[in-house]
Parts: structure tokens; C-alpha cells; sequence
């Protein structure tokens, strides 16, 4: 399996995790295809490896079987407590999150997260809520208040009226008819104002709900500092700003609390010479904390 993916902010998560001593077991709780653990793992450090996502885990396997100093899960980090007891480890000494959506996972028609193929967005797929429930089933106001509340606030109330015309006489399957549906419902003058595509917002909005993304994060960010020791390091690069403020403002309670020292207040962001290179890392952000 060809499992695309350049993974964001190589040499500033290197950094991150610079002081801590070889053999520190760190957890990878969005593993992906590995290439973030692949730095850790060169760094001498132990890694668990944790994701939503079969694909991906068994592209990891393969990307980083040379590795002894991995343990690989299928799992969510929100289930931190439990994955760890399974594994009889008490703390470690660091985390790893990467939230955004691999190019693979974009790219692949059947997984849906793209403009086109399947309307599923899972990135488990044993879960049984998928994007194309939503659109189908769910009534057009919990739509519209989905699509403002995971960051398409401008025309929610357009796109979900669309929707629920639309499939009085059709099932929307595909992310080609909900493209149909987004454009219908924004002027042209609009949709050529935008920097980005115009129909990101609404896709991105329905596969964050889909897996739950902003209350997984909300959890873990509430929990992490139980399981790391003493000046063990949190970090997470998110890439819209919903995520970065959600992220903020857990270290800021966190930071009252006498739990953490926050590193970077504003984040650290890629340097222009990966931008050049990896264009998905211009919109990310990496924030770090340290255990206090």
C-alpha cells in the first residue's frame, strides 16, 4: 500500500523533544504512516504508536520495521488510560499529536475525505456514523448549526437548505454531489474571493464531527498532564484556527492550574523553506507544553 504523507514540522518537533534522555518512552497518538515516530525512534527514544486509522497502521508497520522501540495500537488517544494499562506503563515522558488528514487518506476515493468518492470520512472504520449519514438523515437545522460550529459560518444555513432540498428526490452519496450542493449555495463573486477552495470549510467541518475531532481533543488536552512525569513534553500541531484556539485555551487553564509551563505562547510555525517544499505545512502550528 502507498501510503502518501510528508509529515509537518520535522526539525521543530525534533527540537521539541531534544532534552529528554534516550529510552524516554513518548506517545505518537496520531501515528499516521510513522514519520513523525520515525524521528523520535532515531532520536533513541521508545515510542507507542496509536491511530484511528487500520490503513495507517499497517503503513507504519511497514515504514518502520527496521524499529524495535515501537508498540503499535489501534486505538484513540482519548483512550489514553486504558491503552497505557493494557501495557503496564504508569507515565511517560512525552506526546506527539498531529491532527491534520494525510494526503493519502485525501486522495483515496473511498474514504471520502477529498471532493470526490464515497461521502464517508471515517478515519475508524468500524464506527458507524459516516458523512453521508449526516447529509441523509440528520434534520437541516442540526446541519446548519454542525456546519457553523466546525467552521462553516458563513453560509451554514444555505448549504444545510441545499441538502435537505436536494435529497427529498435523491440520496447524496458522493462528495461530487455535496461539491454540487456547497457551490449552489455561494455567489461566484464569492467563491473567487476565496484563498483557499471554497467548499474546504464544509468538508472539513462534516469529517470533524464525523470523528469527533474538537471533543477528542478537548479530552485529551483536559487529561494528558496525569500521564506525563515531570517535565515531560505535550505537543500538538494543529491547522485551522478552531483547533489552535481549543488547544490554547486548555494550556492556559492548565498554566493557572500550576500544571504546565507553556513553551511558544502563539505556537511555532513552519519555516519558509518547508513551506516551499510541503505547501500543507503553511497553515500548521505546533504548540508545546512541558509537565510541571
Amino acid at each position: 500500500m502507498d501510503f502518501k504523507h510528508i509529515s509537518v514540522l520535522p526539525k521543530e518537533v525534533r527540537e521539541a523533544f531534544s532534552n529528554l534522555k534516550k529510552g524516554s518512552l513518548i506517545v505518537d497518538g496520531t501515528l499516521g504512516g510513522g514519520g513523525h515516530s520515525k524521528i523520535l525512534l532515531n532520536m533513541g527514544f521508545k515510542v507507542v504508536g496509536i491511530d484511528r486509522d487500520e490503513e495507517a497502521l499497517e503503513a507504519a508497520k511497514q515504514n518502520l520495521k527496521e524499529f524495535e522501540g515501537i508498540t503499535f495500537v489501534h486505538g484513540n488517544f482519548t483512550d489514553l488510560k486504558r491503552i497505557l494499562s493494557d501495557l503496564n506503563v504508569k507515565k511517560v515522558d512525552g506526546m506527539l499529536l498531529d491532527l491534520g488528514v494525510s494526503t493519502h487518506q485525501l486522495e483515496n476515493k473511498e474514504r471520502g475525505f477529498g471532493f470526490q468518492g464515497n461521502l464517508d470520512m471515517r478515519m475508524d472504520k468500524t464506527q458507524a456514523l459516516t458523512a453521508e449519514k449526516i447529509v441523509n438523515e440528520w434534520p437541516a437545522e442540526k446541519i446548519s448549526e454542525m456546519l457553523y460550529r466546525n467552521g462553516e459560518r458563513v453560509h451554514n444555513q444555505q448549504i444545510a437548505g441545499s441538502i435537505a432540498r436536494y435529497r427529498q428526490n435523491h440520496r447524496i452519496s458522493t462528495g461530487g454531489q455535496l461539491l454540487k450542493l456547497v457551490k449552489f449555495s455561494m455567489t461566484e463573486r464569492y467563491r473567487k474571493s476565496r484563498k483557499h477552495h471554497w467548499a474546504t470549510p464544509t468538508f472539513r467541518a462534516l469529517s470533524i464531527e464525523v470523528n469527533g475531532d474538537y471533543r477528542n481533543l478537548g479530552e485529551i488536552l483536559k487529561i494528558f498532564p496525569e500521564f506525563l512525569n515531570k517535565n515531560g513534553i505535550f505537543a500538538a500541531i494543529t491547522f485551522h484556527s478552531i483547533e489552535g484556539g481549543i488547544v490554547e485555551n486548555h494550556f492556559e487553564r492548565l498554566k493557572r492550574d500550576n500544571k504546565v509551563k507553556i513553551l511558544a505562547k502563539s505556537g511555532i510555525v513552519a519555516s519558509k523553506e518547508e513551506i516551499e517544499t510541503n505547501p500543507k505545512s503553511k497553515r500548521a502550528v505546533l504548540w508545546l507544553a512541558i509537565r510541571r
